[in-house]
């Protein structure tokens, strides 16, 4: 950990961390397959792993009593008994423990529940009775620097306290909204249905591909609007460096409007040195 750490050193370690993690990803990937594991089981076994860091992670942002040890205990306890309760689970179910039967819906099911609802109730009671907290949200600002002071991606909305109260309610909101309609509504309209026929189970398949789609879109192209001009910038500095011409520096508004603070300042020093000067 380097709190002082430049942005090229920062930029440096980015990049081979990147690298590092798909070369060490990849390996894993085909360990995987070899071994028979499917995207399903690999992805629903991957809530059993982190699952147990959710609810710890949330109240350290939102709950100004959680205490970070309690955090880290919730998270690794939670983990143990997860894979403990999982793997029994197994057992219970099928008599044995394969990796056939450690892929049952109801097995995966169990493990994931037990990783959030057990992590959850030990952050719970070691912040409340063991280890209180009483953090000041407030001075959190103060806590976080920037790389090198660089406010240059920062325009005055983006600073602006109100605009970010603001945009804290608004994702709140929808967070709350979308968590009770994915997790409560969606799953009860699917109990009057019961078994579900041939036609309804494609509608619901439907949905659910329209949902993907939509959320594919969005996270796709979204970024790329918003990140336009800075997407042009660097697509022009590749061109330039081909034809062997020096680019055009990009204008920073919010440099200029700094630069010309700072002139009407100095234009106005030598007019108060003069007006004292007539004055003596």
């Amino acid at each position: 950990m380097n709190p002082e750490a430049t942005g090229a050193q920062i930029l440096f370690v980015s990049r081979v961390v990147i690298v590092a993690y798909g070369l060490i990803m990849g390996v894993f990937a085909i360990i995987l397959q070899t071994i028979g594991l499917n995207l399903g089981w690999v992805y629903l076994f991957m809530g059993i792993v982190i699952g147990s860091a959710v609810i710890p992670l949330w109240n350290l942002m939102t709950w100004d009593k959680a205490s970070g040890t309690g955090a880290v205990i919730a998270a690794w306890g939670g983990l143990v008994l997860a894979v403990t309760g999982w793997l029994v689970g197994a057992k219970v179910q099928s008599g044995s423990v394969t990796v056939a039967t450690l892929g049952t819906n109801e097995v995966m099911l169990s493990g994931n529940l037990i990783a959030i609802l057990s992590s959850g109730l030990i952050h719970y009671v070691y912040s409340k009775f063991i280890d209180p907290q009483d953090f000041d949200f407030s001075t959190l600002d103060d806590k976080i620097t920037l790389v090198e002071e660089d406010k240059r991606g920062l325009g005055a909305s983006e600073q602006d306290a109100v605009m970010l109260r603001r945009a804290e309610r608004w994702i709140k909101r929808r967070g709350y909204v979308l968590t009770l309609v994915l997790i409560v509504i969606w799953p009860i309209l699917s109990i009057p249905a019961g078994v579900f026929t041939r036609d309804y189970f494609a509608f619901w398949v439907l949905v659910a591909i329209a949902w993907g789609f939509g959320a594919a879109i969005i996270i796709t192209f979204l970024p790329l609007i918003e990140s336009s001009e800075e997407i042009a910038t660097a697509l022009s500095g590749l061109y330039y460096m081909m034809i062997c011409q020096e680019a055009p520096k990009a204008a920073d508004p919010n440099l200029e409007e700094q630069e010309a603070k700072e002139l009407a300042e100095d234009s106005d020093e030598p007019a108060a040195e003069k007006a004292e000067e007539v004055a003596a």
